[in-house]
């Protein structure tokens, strides 16, 4: 049964259709007729390729566990676009949803009456967030960033406490730039004059720019990516001990053991940012936060669909790694959990991907991981959307690999036969879209189970 909200939702996807051009120019009329609802929240804002949804999860879970109440936005949505509104870890009621879907729409005539034309989906979505959390009003609004930076909606805040921006990497060429420098340069809008910028990325490249923007906005760089650390266990829950060294002495962080609720050594790269804009924020007399809440809240952080462990005996893992990196990361994060032992296991893969992303780079990476892994299959499947790349054109490029491969367009088809395979691991990846539509057959055959 459809809430009221999903006939919000086709109005709001409906926009695409009819958008106006792109800038921020009409977002910020929009946000000026809303009476600025954006000018009243304390933000964090978060830029990068992968690793901002990750950051925020982390970012709210530390907060929460040292007493804060916490707004988080988000996108895109894994299973329902109730996920991109999150307030203390719950997500927004259908009722609040469809009341500020109203209030977005207001002005949507008066937009198209001075020529600035409609407003996309994007822009409505965060004109939503802006309006839900200034009725809410939590102590902090962590805030990412749709593509980019520069022309990014979220960017008509003017003034956030601080900027991350997250590991940089290829993805959205067409839109972005065909290089590091200059996709850095679109994510490098975010930092405003004044305010403390916290970088991942440990490209050399990447780094000038980022840093060069932050000299022209006199604005304090923070290079989380020379922070040294150690990976004490991969199998299980992440542990990691920050080491003593120069960088992290610069950056405030003491030599200290922590255990991660997220997968993956990426996973410690985000967590280590995570630290670092916590500290940067303290020292500012922002927030106040012990190493014992860091440690919690950590602990606890979770973010769906990211090397999530949905079943044991045999293991079924959903990872929404959409881009070269993603999959780069996914593969080293199973060599990592699994070990030696890895080679003893029957591997199953059913990927996925978008015909606009890289995705000849992404097979790379990824038939480069399996074959170390000795993979046993894998069957080539579609996301549901007209952007999918057709099963048959991956499974041949797979072959091409030699990576036995399967096409099997439908996905729900593609799902069962998985379910039904031998195979000690089962690992779904891909597109968000895919791992969603996955999610949900999984939590669907839950439910049944327990009737």
């Amino acid at each position: 049964m459809r809430n009221k909200s999903d006939v919000w939702m086709d109005r709001i996807w409906a926009l695409s259709a009819v958008r106006g051009k792109p800038g921020l120019e009409r977002m910020r009329r929009l946000l000026e007729w809303l009476n600025h609802p954006e000018e009243e929240l304390k933000v964090i804002h978060i830029a990068g390729t992968n690793g901002k949804g990750s950051i925020a999860q982390m970012l709210a879970s530390v907060l929460r566990a040292g007493g804060y109440h916490v707004g988080v936005y988000t996108s895109p949505h894994v299973m329902t676009h109730h996920e991109r509104f999150q307030l203390d870890g719950d997500l927004i009621s259908d009722e609040d949803f469809c009341k500020y879907a109203e209030m977005a729409f207001t002005y949507e005539d008066r937009l198209v009456a001075e020529g600035l034309g409609h407003p996309a989906e994007f822009e409505i979505l965060t004109a939503m967030a802006f309006l839900y959390f200034r009725d809410k009003m939590p102590d902090f609004v962590i805030l990412e960033t749709g593509i980019g930076g520069r022309i990014d909606m979220t960017n008509t805040v003017r003034r956030p406490l601080i900027g991350i921006i997250a590991q940089i990497g290829f993805d959205h060429r067409g839109t972005l730039g065909d290089t590091l420098p200059e996709i850095a340069g679109e994510k490098a809008g975010i930092i405003k004059h004044g305010v403390p910028v916290v970088s991942e990325s440990p490209e050399e490249e990447v780094k000038a720019v980022l840093r060069k923007r932050a000299d022209e906005e006199d604005a304090l760089f923070l290079d989380a990516s020379l922070v040294p650390y150690e990976i004490l266990s991969c199998k299980g829950r992440m542990r990691f001990r920050i080491l003593p060294g120069e960088g992290a002495e610069q950056l405030g962080l003491r030599p200290n053991e922590y255990e991660l609720g997220l997968l993956g050594e990426h996973q410690v790269r985000n967590a280590v940012t995570v630290l670092t804009a916590l500290r940067n924020l303290e020292d500012r007399g922002c927030l106040k936060f012990s190493e014992e809440t860091a440690k919690n809240g950590l602990r606890e952080a979770r973010n769906m669909g990211r090397f999530e462990v949905m079943r044991e005996n045999p293991d079924v893992i959903l990872d929404a790694g959409h881009n070269p990196q993603g999959i780069a990361a996914a593969m080293k994060t199973l060599h990592g959990m699994y070990g030696a032992s890895l080679s003893e296991k029957r591997v199953l893969i059913v990927f996925g991907c978008f015909k606009d992303k890289d995705y000849s780079l992404m097979l790379d990476e990824l038939a480069r991981g399996l074959r170390d892994a000795g993979c046993d299959r894998v069957i080539a499947t579609e996301p549901p959307s007209p952007r999918a790349l057709e099963a048959a054109t991956l499974a041949a490029l797979l072959c091409e690999e030699g990576i036995p491969a399967e096409a099997c367009p439908d996905l729900q088809l593609a799902y069962r036969r998985a379910m039904e395979a031998e195979a000690d691991i089962k690992l779904f990846l891909g597109s968000i879209y895919l791992i969603g539509d996955i999610r949900t057959l999984l939590s669907k055959e839950r439910m049944q189970d327990h009737v």
